[in-house]
């Protein structure tokens, strides 16, 4: 029996097909105009891809789910979707995180003769509320009427708006709420899809009309959200992708029983797409026995089967060249921030990293929510190393900020002298009156109609005026050509790595009392953000943890505290390296 050498891959094959170059635009020969020799691998993969593909864009039903896993291609399969419409066709693709929206945005706007509006959901209710009445967008409004509540003594001082709006309840506070925005003459960031919902669940006619309606992130969404998409899709053919194992959001009373829901709808065709693009074979199965694993513990019940397999034609070099995941237990902190900065540089060495235009980070650096030390660690040992050269590097981190600030009321008297809603931001960050006093009757006789600017006192008033004149509130554009070529380093949370990916990955945190927070009851939520997690490199993904960090549940340092989701990833998939130090790798 011979061998024969795959000219795609390079694998050795007792059996070889020939097909045409330009499918496998990655092959290792580097020919692009004739035939080339595959192995059976990279034949099926191709071929299996193609015909999911076809599936997909040949079904003409006017319903479609969409089922596929991290990488998959859903901007790539929307990209097809719209290119074989009609021309002039209108197009409407919504998504919930803002950077998904601009790569969509980026990538169907060089579609012509199509009428495309990608949009975030908030984005989209926003527009068509604007069509009925001009209201102002705030999305930190519910701050304010809470903080309303509080000063009128009000039953609802403890009520979570966001809530009773996510959730449809129609109570008392809703109420409230709703007159308080109204005398403000703004939305919130919640209460614009409820008002959207509700005005369109009365005026059917107001539903808007589309060739074709496409909804990303459909396992994000709760009742109020698909409440809005049901209404929607009586007047739409409609596509809805998603994926429940990535379902993050129930902060938000997200939850992944509505796309499972429509899994079972018989109003909808069920498709998938099972090929990973993005992510190495060895964090693809790591993914899979993750999910098994999850699966015997009780965790990803009622969970869609699909598949989820990596698309080895276009893989199968960084497939080689990183075959584990990187596991890093350190003795402290500030020994992993050291061992990312020079991990960093030996990268960017091995494989000649060069400064590029590209939007997306060479590298992502994740951390856990609301413990800012783990970020914040790694950038200063970057910012500060002499190496870190701001005409190479561009080094993105945003930390938590305050979420309201008085600037934003400045912003809104500059427009408008009288604007209730700015002088109440005003007044929610200076009081009147620091014991309450004043700020109570105020607000009290706005439940009159009275205007804030009518009520508030003329020297308090004149301080604020000048202070908004003396504060410029254009922002600041940067002089950064946004184009400029850099090697960029993004550092972010857990969550907002959602949407985000990058060669190399880097994941603090793994440490049981922080992920999980609590190893004996684990969340579902946990389980789907680590298994995102898992699935953001295209190349090399190191985990890394503190091994004696101290747990204040346990009241002492454990010996071994790694988090309990690494150990459910088997150990042939991780290259382990126990109790680093500083003295292992430091070379300044």
């Amino acid at each position: 029996m011979s061998n024969h050498y795959c000219q795609n891959c390079g694998q050795r094959s007792t059996t070889i097909f020939e097909r045409k170059a330009s499918d496998f635009p990655r092959n290792y020969k580097g020919i692009q105009d004739r035939n080339i020799a595959v192995c059976q691998r990279c034949k099926d993969c191709f071929e299996e891809n193609e015909n999911s593909l076809k599936e997909i864009l040949s079904s003409d039903h006017k319903n479609k789910l969409i089922l596929g896993g991290p990488g998959t291609g859903k901007t790539f399969l929307f990209k097809n979707i719209v290119e074989d419409l009609p021309e002039n066709s209108n197009i409407l693709v919504t998504t919930f995180i803002n950077n998904l929206a601009e790569d969509l945005e980026k990538r169907l706007s060089k579609i012509s003769n199509r009428r495309i509006e990608v949009r975030t959901l908030h984005s989209f209710c926003n527009s068509l509320l604007r069509k009925i009445h001009q209201y102002e967008y705030f999305p930190e409004l519910p701050i304010i009427i809470r903080h309303d509540a509080v000063l009128l003594d009000s039953a609802f001082k403890e009520k979570d708006f966001s809530r009773t709006f996510f959730n449809l309840e129609k109570e008392e506070e809703t109420k409230f709420y709703l007159s308080r925005s109204k005398y403000y003459n703004c939305v919130g960031h919640h209460d614009v899809i409820y008002r959207t919902f509700s005005h369109l669940n009365q005026n059917e006619g107001a539903i808007p009309q589309y060739s074709q309606v496409i909804i990303d992130e459909y396992q994000d969404f709760n009742l109020l959200e698909s409440s809005l998409i049901e209404l929607i899709v009586q007047k739409n053919k409609i596509i809805i992708a998603g994926d429940d194992d990535q379902a993050l959001y129930r902060f938000k009373s997200a939850s992944p029983e509505f796309i499972r829901k429509l899994y079972q709808d018989q109003q909808f065709k069920n498709l998938f797409l099972p090929f990973c693009r993005r992510c190495t074979s060895v964090l693809i199965e790591a993914a899979d026995a993750f999910i098994f694993n999850a699966k015997k513990r009780g965790l990803l019940k009622n969970r869609i089967e699909k598949e989820f397999k990596c698309y080895w034609p276009d893989r199968f070099l960084d497939s080689k060249k990183y075959s584990s995941i990187f596991l890093g237990k350190f003795s402290a902190d500030s020994v992993v921030s050291k061992y990312i900065r020079e991990r960093v540089f030996s990268i960017i060495k091995e494989e000649e990293i060069q400064p590029s235009e590209k939007d997306e980070p060479e590298f992502l650096i994740v951390g856990p929510p609301r413990i800012s030390h783990y970020l914040q660690g790694v950038n200063e040992s970057l910012t500060k190393d002499k190496r870190v050269d701001s005409n190479i590097f561009k080094i993105e981190f945003k930390k938590e900020s305050k979420s309201l600030s008085i600037n934003e009321g400045y912003e809104f008297i500059k427009k408008n002298e009288e604007s209730n809603l700015g002088w109440r931001i005003i007044m929610y960050k200076n009081p009147v009156d620091p014991s309450l006093e004043k700020d109570k009757k105020i607000i009290r006789k706005t439940l009159e109609g009275k205007s804030i600017a009518d009520l508030l006192p003329e020297r308090y008033m004149n301080k604020h005026k000048e202070r908004a004149n003396s504060i410029s509130l254009e922002e600041v554009k940067s002089t950064e050509d946004s184009l400029s070529k850099k090697i960029k380093i993004k550092l972010t949370t857990y969550l907002s790595a959602k949407g985000l990916s990058a060669n190399h990955v880097f994941v603090l945190g793994l440490e049981n009392g922080v992920f999980p927070k609590d190893p004996d009851n684990i969340s579902n939520d946990e389980a789907c953000q680590f298994l995102v997690l898992l699935t953001r490199a295209r190349k090399s993904l190191s985990l890394l943890s503190v091994n004696r960090r101290f747990n204040r549940k346990l009241r002492r340092r454990p010996i071994d505290n790694l988090s309990f989701f690494v150990s459910m990833i088997p150990s042939q998939f991780l290259e382990i390296r126990d109790n680093i130090r500083t003295s292992s790798f430091d070379n300044s």
